[in-house]
């Protein structure tokens, strides 16, 4: 799709129900689409992220996907205090990297319009740089001292040792003013190193996660019993309804889960699919474990299939994996700031 008709379908979206939403104080666009080129083409395998911003108080649950003459929208909800005070907006990557942004779709007060002024005043401002990394090296080392393997299932440790060695490469995203996108975050990382002339960087930053290059038939071959993993969660009902990411485990959120996962592994770079995959997998699980403990256990091997060939053999090793991760940190400081003293040496 365009990406001019996307954006007209997220604006009719927003003018048709924004007063569906009681409490709403406004709403914008946020996430990858705001890096997208204008004249470019906005890929199947992603969605439109929309911020609805509510009162104090008044915001919903979770919402999740819907479709819109063709978009993917992902709805998340936004309580107003968040917007104040400034500091706190401009030191929260999620929140300053929208609003620098300005996106606004709904703003019947001028609250969006005035706080993304002020943003943009001070967003690509070293202090506000360097306290934004300083959130996510923090969010590593929380993530290191929090992994507890004896309070959590496998499909738990998975996820929280796949996204905390994943947060590794925002700050290489934040140095360069560049989105930190979830499921693109390593062919993000190691375009920015390229583009500063540090791509030897990358390979010592995607070993954390993918210690051997497995190359796409190995990484195609996990694919496939991912599929099947997916499918059978698709189908399950149960306790799971109350998951935050059951929508994605949906027939719906397939082009995103798996078509974006292919997406990775048709290039040149195909170890760059294996975070998605193992997010998926993990969130496959802990539906499973949900409404169908018997389907989990009968894909169990599938799962441990990929970690073995990922360098971890039995639940112990994660705790070594994600020591490594806290080990790296001074590299991934150094790296982040060589990237901002070249960026600011060039004047963006």
């Amino acid at each position: 799709m365009k990406i001019a008709y996307v954006k007209a379908q997220v604006q009719e979206w927003a003018r048709a129900h924004v007063g569906e939403f009681p409490g709403l104080v406004g709403a914008y666009i946020s996430g990858s689409f705001l890096g997208a080129q204008p004249g470019g083409l906005w890929p199947a395998s992603s969605d439109m992220d929309i911020m609805l911003v509510f009162e104090p108080g008044a915001c919903p649950p979770k919402m999740g996907k819907r479709r819109e003459k063709g978009v993917l929208l992902e709805l998340s909800c936004l309580d107003a205090k968040e917007l104040a005070p400034l500091e706190h907006v401009l030191s929260t990557h999620y929140l300053a990297y929208a609003l620098n942004a300005g996106a606004i779709l709904y703003d019947p007060q001028g609250i969006l319009g005035r706080v993304h002024r002020q943003v943009q005043a001070e967003y690509a401002r070293r202090p506000w740089v360097l306290a934004r990394c300083e959130s996510f090296y923090n969010r590593i080392k929380q993530g290191v001292q929090g992994f507890c393997p004896d309070n959590m299932g496998l499909p738990q440790a998975v996820n929280g040792w796949a996204f905390t060695t994943g947060i590794s490469c925002f700050p290489i995203l934040l140095a360069d003013l560049q989105n930190c996108t979830v499921r693109k975050r390593y062919p993000a990382a190691r375009q920015v190193l390229e583009a500063y002339g540090l791509v030897g960087f990358y390979p010592q930053l995607l070993s954390l996660l993918v210690p051997e290059p497995l190359g796409r038939a190995c990484l195609a071959g996990h694919m496939r019993q991912l599929e099947e993993t997916f499918r059978l969660a698709c189908g399950t009902a149960g306790a799971s309804a109350s998951y935050p990411f059951r929508q994605d485990i949906t027939p719906e959120g397939a082009a995103i889960a798996l078509g974006g996962s292919w997406e990775l592994l048709d290039t040149p770079h195909p170890e760059d699919a294996v975070f998605w995959m193992l997010a998926t997998f993990a969130r496959c699980h802990i539906i499973f474990e949900m409404d169908g403990p018997g389907l989990g256990a009968r894909r169990l091997p599938a799962l441990w299939a990929f970690l073995k060939d990922l360098g971890i053999g039995c639940e112990g090793d994660f705790a070594v994996r994600l020591k490594a991760v806290l080990d790296f940190l001074p590299a991934l400081r150094e790296a982040a700031g060589e990237i901002l003293d070249m960026r600011e040496g060039r004047g963006r």
